[in-house]
């Protein structure tokens, strides 16, 4: 699989299981982009399962969206051709000014942990075989091998499963936010050095 196929891959699965968050709208190329340069950062992580040649699970953490948003205009031509559709909706234009000020914001806040999961799916035909659990460990893994002892997660108030599977694994709910306005989101802080054991 090349690397563009395997990225638009992600984004694919991203676009269909995370239909209610924002980015969806912006389609696969930005998708795809992000995860590129996400994967390539050195600060952030992309973690896959595949099966047969396909990209069937993933998860994301990184030190926070800033620096990866910064990365992101380093493919200037790929991200304006990506976003040119979106210029002709005014209110995409606002959503996406508001997570990057969230972005910002966050970055020189010393409130939360920096390091933070981003994104997580499992292709539905895959669920009830741990997949995500086990990506979930891995990710804690990474951050553990880094230094950190917790990192955040931040997730949209109607996400009910989401949030279940968070408090499955151990996350704690620390406080609320909003990403955009008027749309509340909890943040959950996950302890790395503390064993994370998937419910049977």
């Amino acid at each position: 699989m090349s690397k563009r196929d395997f990225y638009r891959q992600v984004a694919q699965l991203h676009i269909a299981n995370i239909n209610q968050g924002f980015l969806s709208t912006l389609g696969v190329g930005f998708v795809s982009l992000l995860y590129q340069v996400i994967d390539e950062g050195g600060d952030s992580v992309l973690l896959t399962v595949e099966r047969d040649g396909r990209v069937v699970g993933f998860v994301a953490g990184g030190m926070g969206m800033g620096s990866i948003y910064r990365r992101m205009f380093y493919h200037t031509p790929r991200l304006a051709l990506a976003l040119l559709p979106s210029l002709f909706f005014p209110r995409r234009i606002w959503r996406m000014l508001e997570i990057l000020r969230y972005s910002r914001d966050n970055d020189q806040s010393s409130s939360w942990p920096r390091a933070e999961l981003l994104s997580i799916a499992l292709d539905p035909a895959c669920r009830g075989q741990h997949l995500a659990e086990t990506l979930y460990r891995r990710l804690t893994e990474f951050f553990e091998s880094r230094g950190n002892t917790e990192f955040k997660i931040v997730v949209g108030a109607a996400l009910a499963p989401a949030h279940k599977f968070y408090l499955r694994m151990g996350a704690e709910p620390v406080a609320q936010t909003e990403v955009h306005q008027g749309e509340h989101s909890t943040i959950y802080r996950q302890r790395v050095l503390q064993s994370v054991v998937p419910c049977k």
